[in-house]
């Protein structure tokens, strides 16, 4: 995932994270806090889940933040 922030200097500075994630997921998918890349890191079981949702949230600096979903 992607988020920009206009702001100037450190509040311009993006953090990435899961927003409520099951912990059963946590173990699953890994989610860089600087890049926002998603890794899985466990196989992923369609038996058990037809599909994986994930919200990922994005935070400045400042201590604003969005969110997104992920399918």
């Amino acid at each position: 995932v992607t988020a920009t922030d206009r702001d100037e200097g450190s509040n311009a500075e993006v953090k990435y994270s899961f927003f409520k994630i099951p912990e059963k997921l946590d173990k699953t998918f890994k989610l860089d806090p600087e890049s926002g890349e998603i890794e899985i890191t466990d196989k992923l079981n369609f038996e058990e889940h037809e599909f994986y949702e994930l919200v990922v949230q994005a935070r400045d600096a400042g201590g604003l933040s969005s969110h997104s979903k992920v399918h």
